[in-house]
Formats: C-alpha cells, structure tokens, sequence
C-alpha cells in the first residue's frame, strides 16, 4: 500500500475561531502532501484578511491560496472539483457544502454541531461538575461546536445544579457588562435568535434563570453581551431544545432513572459530543455503549478535542469524517492498494487460466470447506 496526497484540498473554516479551526486541518492537510485553498468566515473579516496577508508572505499561491469574501464566494468555493473538501459550521450550510460538493463527487469532512448533552450522574461532585460546565458554557460565550447545550440532572439535584452554576459563574465574572474575559455575540442575527431562545421558553413557562452576579442592565450596551441563563424543566416545543444554541444559555431537564436520561439522549440527533460527570463506573460504561456521539469528555466538557491523538469528528447531523494527529493524515490521504506479481509464471498460476482442467478442480476443491 502507498500513502498518496489526495490532490488540493478545500478549507472553509468558521467564524467562532477563525485561526484555530483553519490551521488545525490544515495541520493533517500539509502532512498528507497536499496543497489547499482556504475560504475564511466573512464574519472575521479583520483575520480573514489577516491570514490572506501571512500565507501569501509565507506560500506560494500554487501551496496556499486564501479567498476572502461573502456568501457567494462561499458558494462557488464549495462547487469547485476538489480532491477534499473540509467544511467547519453550521449544519443547515453543511447541506449546501455537501449538495455543492456531490456535484463534483468530492469527498467531504463535515464538522458540524448538534446538541451536546451533560448527564449528571447521581453521586457526581455537584460543585466541581457545575464550575466545569459553566466554564464549558461560557468559554467564547458558548459559541463552540462542543459547548454542552443542556444538562439531563437527576430529578432531586437539579436546584443544587441551579446553586453551584451560579457559584461558579459569579467566580469566573463578578462583572458581566464591562468585564473583556466575557465575550460578546458575534453578530446582531445571533444575539437577536439566542435572546428569541429565553424569550420563547419563558413564554411557553420555564423557569427562566439569569445568573447576573452584579445585577447589571445589559439593556443598554454596545456588545451584544448576553448573561449566562439557565432555563429551568424546558418541554421539546420550546425552540431552545430544537435549535443548537450557540450562545450562554443552558436548559436543564431533570430525569428519575439514567435510563429515561439515555433513552431522551437517544431520541434525538447524534450529538457532536456526550458529557458524562459521575463515579460510578458501570453506569458510564452504560452510558457511553448506549449513546452515540461524535466525542466523549468524562467529568468535564469539550477537553477531548485538545486530545491531538484522540480522531475529532462527528456522526450523522454532527458530521462526518475525523481529524487531528494521525487520522488528519489518514483523512487527507489516498490509500493506494499495490499488487505485485510474480515476474515468472509458475505451475499453480498456470492452471488458473483457461483451457481449465484438472489444476483448476484441484484448486477450487482445496478451497470449499468441508
């Protein structure tokens, strides 16, 4: 077997982290022997534009090439006849990219999102599992593929949940409107979907809770801050449990028996990831062979893509195809089978070709089990 580049590689990488998420398959493309064509997120402009000056100082166009620009350069960038073509984002566009690709029938990695449930186990730490979720959730203000996008907590833990995230956040940010370590919503269309999220949910009568350590009005802002929300016994007509949130808000369902948490888990799309928090062994084992994700982070959240020798990808609505370490380099390969033959014929090969006769009998008896 040889291992073959693929040809030139298409890179459409995203706006939640626009360096990041370019170099890191990039990484496994460049390992593989092959060139690339990268089309950044025009909600990056400023780093776009970035990258298209540092590649073109440190590339060759013919190694590298950047196109920067909207929609319609996004669209014709997926229609071209790539050898691959990786696409990082939203699962409605994934459709396009994917429509766009079969076109050419170019192979695709698709990372994409979904609604990466937290189940809280019964005996889970409920202050250290609520302080890593809430960094989890708050990390980039919840706008990460991998960010849990609700918790399943037994019935009787969920107020205790409810205590220790605001614990938790409170710690991380005293201040929420003002404080640089808390980010804002990339743009006024998802600041406006994330805040119609809480606005529907508490219309339809969830318990809507808004973890504001230093009640400050947020009505009045220029950063489309929106404060780590809690959305207590959500129901599945609320629109918060059927879009990927992509933002600081968190539902948290409680459940009686980990069954009925797997069984709720498994009624919906594959997740891009599972988050499991707990002690007791064989109930995570449970978990985790009867749940399918894309990744699995044990008593944390979103760790296991830092894992450089652990495949990152998702499955069916969350993706397909994995990279990262060495199956970014099998991912961006040809595997080339290679037969070599004799260069002499011998006895056996010849009574293996026509006119067929006894060593061919012989042959094909030695091959039926008995």
């Amino acid at each position: 077997m040889q291992w073959q580049p693929k040809g030139v590689v298409g890179v459409i990488s995203p706006w939640n982290f626009p360096v990041n998420l370019t170099f890191a398959p990039l990484a496994g493309v460049f390992a593989a022997g092959n060139r690339a064509m990268i089309k950044p997120s025009e909600y990056t402009p400023a780093t776009s534009d970035l990258l298209k000056a540092m590649f073109a100082k440190a590339f060759n166009e013919e190694e590298v090439a950047v196109f920067v620009g909207g929609p319609e350069v996004g669209q014709a960038f997926s229609g071209l006849a790539f050898d691959h073509l990786v696409f990082t984002g939203a699962t409605s566009v994934a459709k396009h990219v994917m429509r766009a690709a079969a076109e050419n029938l170019v192979p695709v990695t698709l990372e994409l999102g979904g609604k990466s449930p937290v189940i809280l186990s019964r005996g889970a730490d409920m202050a250290t599992a609520a302080a890593r979720i809430m960094n989890g959730k708050t990390l980039n203000a919840g706008q990460i593929c991998l960010a849990p996008d609700y918790v399943l907590a037994p019935q009787e833990d969920v107020e205790n949940f409810v205590k220790e995230a605001q614990a938790a956040v409170s710690r991380y940010f005293p201040t929420i409107k003002d404080n640089p370590d808390y980010t804002a919503v990339v743009a006024q269309r998802h600041y406006d979907r994330v805040k119609g999220y809480v606005d529907d949910a508490r219309a339809k009568g969830a318990r809507v809770v808004e973890i504001n350590p230093a009640g400050e009005d947020l009505s009045q802002q220029e950063h489309r801050k929106i404060v780590p929300t809690l959305i207590i016994d959500p129901t599945d007509d609320m629109t918060v449990m059927q879009e990927e949130i992509f933002g600081p808000v968190l539902p948290v369902k409680s459940y009686k028996t980990i069954d009925e948490a797997v069984a709720y888990v498994n009624a919906h799309d594959r997740p891009l990831a599972l988050y499991w928090f707990g002690t007791d062994e064989a109930e995570k084992d449970r978990v985790l062979e009867r749940t399918t994700s894309g990744g699995v982070t044990v008593n944390d959240v979103i760790f296991h893509v830092a894992q450089e020798d652990l495949p990152f990808g998702g499955v069916g609505p969350a993706g397909m195809g994995a990279y990262h370490g060495h199956d970014g380099f099998r991912e961006f390969s040809h595997r080339k089978a290679v037969f070599q033959q004799l260069k002499k014929d011998i006895a056996p090969m010849l009574g293996l070709r026509p006119p067929y006769g006894e060593g061919i009998r012989k042959y094909l008896a030695g091959q039926i089990k008995k």
